[in-house]
């Protein structure tokens, strides 16, 4: 887990509010995780239910813990500057962030990302490219990343 600290270190990480099922949600943008992640609290309030993985799987924190997935949230619809997108969300409970997006989303968003200057770029196929500029508020508590 990464703390304030780190973060504040760490060049690589950016905070975005995205569009889930037309709620606003805190996220964490980091191109280091592979996949994109949700809590479990956030779809609560939807009334979606996650179903269980095939296969669940171990990830890997930066603090050498392992914890175990096994639900996702399929099909999800993601809205970034007002582009749809659909992602599967894989739950984790976290309590700083609402979700953590993956290369897995961004790369279904084709995105740039410029992280010196923490520059996001999404260039949608037949779209004006949208470019934001992320948040540089340091999130309270520790995260997973």
């Amino acid at each position: 887990m990464r703390g304030r600290q780190s973060l504040k270190a760490s060049p690589d990480v950016f905070t975005s509010i995205v569009t889930i099922q037309s709620h606003d949600v805190y996220s964490l943008i980091d191109p280091g995780s592979t996949l994109s992640f949700i809590t479990p609290y956030v779809f609560m309030e939807f009334g979606m239910e996650s179903k269980q993985l095939h296969k669940p799987f171990s990830i890997s924190t930066p603090a050498g813990e392992s914890i175990m997935v096994t639900w996702v949230y399929r099909d999800s619809i993601v809205i970034v500057h007002g582009q749809d997108t659909t992602a599967d969300l894989i739950e984790l409970v976290m309590v700083d962030f609402d979700m953590i997006m993956g290369m897995d989303l961004l790369y279904s968003c084709f995105t740039m990302l410029d992280c010196q200057t923490r520059t996001v770029r999404f260039e949608f196929s037949n779209e004006p490219v949208i470019e934001w500029k992320g948040v540089d508020v340091m999130p309270k508590g520790r995260f997973i990343s």
